[in-house]
């Protein structure tokens, strides 16, 4: 039976669906437009955006307009650019939203008035704000009140819509029956709704952050790689046409259920119920003759190998009791309750999963549209950031993406309708014909799912170079909803198995068993203890570290370049302690710039003593002084070692092993090895992403060495212990405050002898003797942690494991001082393990480490200060003073917008805002102030004129924050991967940061004393 026109026609609908996607993709490039008018920051800190100004109860938000009266006159004309753009689109969005009301509103004209006087209102709304940005100091006064009172009226026209439609009941029947019918759609094809669900999530939420990454992903594609876009290409399209298969072959059984009261006649197929534990056996096979084979859960196999052959087995007895009660029944079947005929409910299901499918195709539009809307919009703009920075072609290829991206977000239901129309079997069986058609189709399904997940499995590496992030991370989710819905549509035909019969079920709970089942898994620690365990190195580390004093005599031998003479017989030198926030790979890139500008001085290279980092920022420490040599040149720079980790080969094998390889081990136990960069073994996503990171920068695949330096100084790199929250360092200084008993050799290392044992401990504690937390030094032997030789890359990655792109690290340890291992580091028996997570979940800006340091930092600057008053010429640089300055990198933007005062709220809201305090305590602010007011080291009059001598240099204060500021531009997002027009940016704010010599402390004056210029305040 072919399609009837009639049929066709109501299945290809498209209007409705392409009205929607078309508004809220308007919605999405004026928040990224709005974005970029928020940048826009006055001399006094101060900025604004089109939200706050239109929002509800606003008033016309009389603060935007003295703020954007203050901006400079290229900012000005910038934002008028902007606010002009912001109110065309808004236009758009209007006509759409109030067309779309008024359609709702069928019957009641009353509501439709209200639609179309809202919409007419907002476009009036967007008039006044045209005409007012143009001269916002002399528009303000009169034009705040009138654009006040439409926004105003615009909310509350919409909110009597909002009332009206739920009183009138037309129109709330209407509405109701909308969502519940939308709502069983949703149900029946949760598969596909839960795929297309999670890429949205991924790609479209405009929230500044992490929700950044997949934009800034997809700016690659304009930079001259065609490679990625290609990959996206096909892989969106072949995706969607096998969810489209998988939602025809369950609208035909939505057909057979509800139009034709179908009921499952056929027998269980106790073959579906062999498939796992056959599979899990083959994969074990491979693990154990493909190895090398890694410890894991072995329990967690015999949850998938005995729990269907047990389900499967009570089946078969309740089968039998229940022939041997009643023998004349043997050959009776199962009678299931049909459905009550509801065509509509068939047809909804058959038009919402074909309607599903496309939309993966228009989520991929708006997604561009997401990543190029504000670029485009800064092509229009009068600064630096524009298309005079861009690589050649970048402008055009921009444009063309942002109009791609429009035209397959708005055109794809428009085109399907047509496709549909002329050549309707390419969109699968027909529902209406039943069961039996096309058979193979569940075969391509089944395929299309599976050989993703193996390849990704096998060769994650291989395969995410050529798709890159975006169409790796479409392709993996995109391949379990095929999987799983390959196997739905197996066994929909048939009945469930007994055991499910007798609890009323009417179909196998494949889904819900195979969830909880992974759930299980992943709840119980995943593959044992081994599957997140650092990687190690084959060559052992250096055991020895230099104690706090040593490291500081060490500085004061070897930093001598940087004396200055304040002209008093005796002279100064300025000792850098640095922290590095957090936040991925635009931390490691601003890490590694901020020092390329700090060592361009021979005193630069020498004058930091130590350098705490945090997550990315511990990654671009560890570039520094891997990439940046006290002594000479090395075979790139730290800048060009980043811009270099920073390409999307390491994010894009991280999601990839995350979809795969993770989600399998943790779930099954089953420890598959893989092929990543040459080296076969078992890798989790850290361990990709770390032989991502040492293709890319070879130097960081050597084993960490506390006695390598470069211009960060000695390294303290900080992670998490989940749990106790406690800081968990990996420092190339031994910590002081440690309360472990012990004892030690000359070398450093732990002694335990029938005589002098220390007593057993429970495991690395983080409580000082007064029961305080402290961090824990990772390489003290004392604590007994095993796997402490590691590479660079993995010293890097314990500082950064941000869930869920990389998992909690699995760093255990051994009973210090127990009796058989007198050496922990060598002989170690775990005897437990802390989960590592990144260092930002404790503290993010490395400032805590720095203060903790400091107490006897300081005790040791003191004294050193003091034999230089005493003429002490024992010590090293005994003439010379030290002056500590503590230097900030700070990678997250928006700290130069002055942060708005709190008015008073209700008393009953109290208690709920006070728990902010807390947070404000330990944030970097709080950290800066109070090493601020303690860095005073200087006893005496003459030292306190040459520190002042210094400081009068640096300007007033300490402490330098070296910061992006902001502007009206797109922002580095937080995640692994950079486009170059976010290496841009950030190159820009260097550049901005080096100009801005005023009369703070500031790069720009920090650089000057470094170098022994004049400064000239600016």
């Amino acid at each position: 039976m072919a399609m009837s026109q009639g049929t066709i026609a109501l299945v290809a609908r498209w209007r409705t669906a392409t009205l929607l996607i078309a508004a809220a993709t308007l919605w999405i490039a004026m928040a990224e437009i709005d974005r970029l008018i928020a940048g826009t920051v006055s001399a006094n800190g101060e900025n604004s955006s089109m939200a706050i100004l239109t929002g509800f109860g606003s008033w016309g938000a009389r603060d935007t307009w003295r703020i954007w009266s203050s901006v400079g006159n290229v900012e000005h004309g910038n934002l008028v650019i902007l606010a002009t753009l912001h109110v065309v689109l808004d236009g758009f969005l209007a006509a759409l939203y109030g067309y779309l009301l008024f359609r709702l509103a069928r019957g009641a004209k009353v509501l439709r008035t209200v639609a179309v006087l809202a919409a007419l209102t907002d476009i009036a709304e967007g008039f006044l704000t045209v005409g007012a940005v143009q001269d916002p100091d002399r528009g303000a006064p009169v034009v705040a009140a009138v654009l006040g009172t439409t926004s105003n009226i615009k909310w509350l026209l919409l909110g009597f819509f909002l009332i009206g439609a739920v009183a009138v009941p037309a129109v709330r029947n209407d509405m109701v029956g909308r969502a519940v019918r939308i709502a069983r759609v949703a149900q029946f094809h949760r598969l596909t709704v839960t795929a297309a669900a999670l890429v949205a999530i991924l790609a479209l939420l405009p929230v500044p952050g992490v929700n950044d990454q997949m934009p800034d992903s997809q700016r690659l594609w304009a930079e001259g790689d065609a490679q990625p876009l290609i990959a996206s290409s096909v892989v969106v399209p072949l995706l969607a046409v096998g969810l489209q298969y998988i939602g025809r072959l369950r609208s035909v059984l939505a057909w057979e259920l509800w139009a034709r009261s179908f009921t499952q006649e056929l027998p269980p197929r106790w073959r579906l119920w062999l498939a796992a534990p056959l599979i899990l056996a083959a994969g074990i096979v491979l693990m154990v003759f493909l190895g090398p084979v890694e410890r894991t859960n072995w329990w967690q196999f015999g949850i998938f190998v005995t729990v269907p052959l047990l389900l499967l087995a009570i089946s078969m007895v309740l089968k039998a009791a229940s022939v041997l009660i009643s023998p004349w029944a043997f050959r009776r079947k199962w009678v299931m309750e049909k459905h009550p005929q509801d065509r509509r409910r068939a047809l909804d299901i058959w038009r919402g999963g074909d309607y599903l499918a496309t939309l993966l195709i228009a989520v991929a539009g708006m997604a561009l549209v997401r990543s190029f809307a504000g670029p485009v919009a800064m092509l229009l703009l009068t600064q630096r950031t524009g298309a005079s920075t861009m690589p050649p072609g970048w402008p055009v290829n921009a444009v063309l993406l942002l109009s791609f991206g429009a035209v397959l977000a708005c055109g794809v239901f428009p085109v399907r309708c047509l496709l549909f129309r002329r050549f309707p079997r390419w969109f699968g069986p027909d529902p209406r014909q039943g069961f039996g058609q096309r058979p193979y189709l569940k075969l391509l399904v089944l395929f299309l799912g599976a050989v993703p997940l193996l390849l990704l499995l096998v060769g994650p590496s291989f395969l995410t170079a050529i798709l890159g992030v975006s169409a790796t991370a479409v392709l993996g989710l995109g391949s379990w909803a095929l999987l799983f819905g390959a196997v739905v549509v197996w066994a929909q035909q048939r009945q469930p198995l007994e055991i499910f019969q007798r609890m009323g079920l009417r179909a196998n709970p494949v889904l819900s068993l195979m969830a909880a089942a992974l759930a299980l898994g992943q709840i119980s620690g995943g593959a044992g203890e081994t599957m997140h365990l650092p990687r190690t190195s084959p060559v052992p580390a250096t055991v020895t570290r230099n104690s706090l004093a040593d490291e500081f005599t060490s500085w004061l031998q070897t930093s001598a370049v940087c004396d200055m003479d304040p002209g008093h017989g005796k002279t100064a030198r300025p000792m850098l302690i640095v922290a590095s926030e957090g936040g991925g790979i635009r931390a490691a890139s601003w890490t590694t710039r901020a020092f390329g500008a700090i060592a361009e001085s021979p005193c630069g290279k020498a004058a930091t003593l130590l350098s705490s980092g945090v997550s990315g920022g511990s990654l671009g420490l560890a570039l520094v002084t891997r990439y940046g040599s006290r002594t000479g040149s090395t075979e790139m720079t730290p800048v060009v070692a980043s811009d270099r980790v920073a390409t999307p080969g390491a994010l894009s094998v991280s999601v990839g092993g995350a979809i795969a390889s993770d989600l399998v081990a943790g779930g099954t136990g089953l420890l598959l090895p893989n092929w990543s960069r040459g080296e076969y073994a078992w890798h989790d996503r850290a361990a990709l992403m770390e032989r991502e990171w040492e293709a890319e920068a070879p130097l960081l695949a050597d084993p960490f060495d506390p006695s390598a330096r470069g211009p960060a100084g000695a390294l303290m790199l900080n992670s998490t212990v989940t749990g106790s929250g406690c800081r968990l360092v990996l420092s190339q200084v031994a910590l002081p405050g440690s309360d472990q008993p012990k004892a030690a050799d000359a070398g450093g290392r732990s002694l335990a002898t029938p005589d002098r044992a220390a007593p057993p401990t429970p495991g690395p504690q983080c409580l000082s003797a007064d029961h305080t937390p402290v961090s824990i030094d990772f390489f003290d032997p004392a604590n007994g942690f095993c796997g402490t030789d590691v590479a660079w890359s993995t010293a890097a990655m314990l500082s950064a494991r941000f869930p869920l792109i990389s998992p909690a690290g699995r760093v255990r340890y051994g009973v210090a001082g127990s009796a058989g291992a007198p050496n922990a580091e060598t002989s170690c028996t775990p005897a437990g393990a802390f989960q590592a997570i990144d260092g930002g979940y404790a503290e993010g800006s490395g400032l805590g480490t720095v203060s903790d340091m400091w107490g006897g930092l300081r005790q040791l600057v003191e004294a050193h200060n003091q034999a230089v008053d005493d003429g002490d010429s024992s010590v090293p640089a005994s003439s010379s003073y030290v002056v500590p300055i503590f230097v900030y990198i700070r990678n997250s933007l928006g700290v130069d917008v002055t942060a708005k005062v709190p008015a008073p709220i209700a008393e009953l809201a109290v208690p709920l805002a006070g728990l902010k305090a807390k947070a404000s305590q330990v944030d970097a602010e709080a950290w800066l102030q109070r090493l601020e007011q303690s860095a005073d080291v200087c006893l005496s009059p003459s030292c306190e004129e040459a520190s002042n001598a210094v400081l009068g240099r640096l300007g007033s204060g300490r402490t330098v924050v070296v910061a992006p500021r902001s502007e009206a531009a797109i922002d580095p997002p937080l995640g692994w991967t950079l486009s170059m027009l976010s290496r841009t940016r950030l190159d820009n704010a260097l550049a901005d940061e080096r100009g801005a010599c005023g009369t703070k402390a500031s790069l720009c004056r920090l650089l000057s004393v470094l170098s022994g210029a004049a400064v000239a305040s600016r």
